[in-house]
């Protein structure tokens, strides 16, 4: 159930678990969705550290990420992450079409331990069962091994070239993603390719600096451009994830499964 798409060779290889398992609990208030703060300090005017610091941003506060490729040519992939950066925790699904339906890979992090579970809509691979939670390790696994991290794909913001600013509050520029290995796993570098010394980028942040749109511009293996499409939001919400029930959890996952 391979597919010869951008997002395949992103996803499949990438963080992408969690489940019934994971409980999303508003605290109090509901999250912060970009408004600004009453006493926000003004953005730096720039326009690279604007975005230096609004990569640092992401790790200060929960938030939900959606991924996608910036098109409809994926047929409809998809990946939605929701991530606590300071405890470590949270829950990451990607839904990726095939001819007869749509494989679901889901990953979670506990703090201590990730999970992987994969659904499909057949049993031809009997491990892709949609119960077992397959234990693949803890969190900091090299990425050539676990795939893409989007959870910190922010952090290649960090060092950004030929910023120019295109509107308000919204930058385009370039990123040298060749020493990125650790966040990006070797699928996208392998569809980089020597582009990855100087990757396009656009980015905009909210009025009080976080990053709220991210589009990475990517060459898939035909040569056609296409784009990994990050937008964060509900800054602020609550994430408890917790362990499966053990008798939902799999050791020694098999190679098939993402992460293992």
């Amino acid at each position: 159930m391979q597919k010869p798409k951008l997002i395949a060779a992103v996803a499949v290889l990438a963080v992408v678990v969690g489940g019934g398992v994971w409980a999303l609990v508003a605290a109090g208030d509901e999250p912060d969705a970009g408004r600004p703060a009453a006493d926000a300090p003004p953005l730096p005017s720039d326009p690279v550290a604007v975005l230096k610091a609004a990569a640092a941003k992401a790790d200060e506060q929960p938030y939900k990420l959606t991924v996608g490729t910036g098109g409809t040519a994926d047929g409809g992939d998809s990946t939605v992450v929701l991530w606590d950066p300071k405890a470590k925790r949270g829950l990451e699904t990607t839904s990726l079409k095939v001819p007869n339906g749509a494989v679901k890979i889901e990953r979670l992090t506990t703090g201590p331990d990730v999970y992987v579970r994969v659904t499909a809509p057949d049993r031809r691979v009997p491990v892709w069962d949609g119960k077992t939670w397959w234990h693949v390790g803890a969190p900091g696994v090299p990425a050539a091994k676990q795939g893409l991290d989007n959870t910190r794909l922010a952090g290649t913001l960090a060092a950004p070239a030929g910023v120019r600013q295109t509107g308000v509050r919204e930058y385009a520029g370039t990123l040298d993603l060749r020493g990125s290995g650790e966040v990006l796993g070797s699928g996208v570098g392998t569809v980089l390719g020597d582009r990855a010394g100087a990757v396009p980028f656009t980015a905009s942040v909210d009025e009080q600096g976080r990053l709220v749109r991210y589009r990475i511009e990517l060459a898939s293996e035909q040569s056609q451009t296409a784009q990994l499409d990050l937008t964060y939001s509900d800054f602020g919400l609550s994430v408890t994830a917790d362990p499966p029930a053990a008798d939902l959890i799999g050791e020694d996952p098999p190679a098939n499964i993402p992460g293992a």
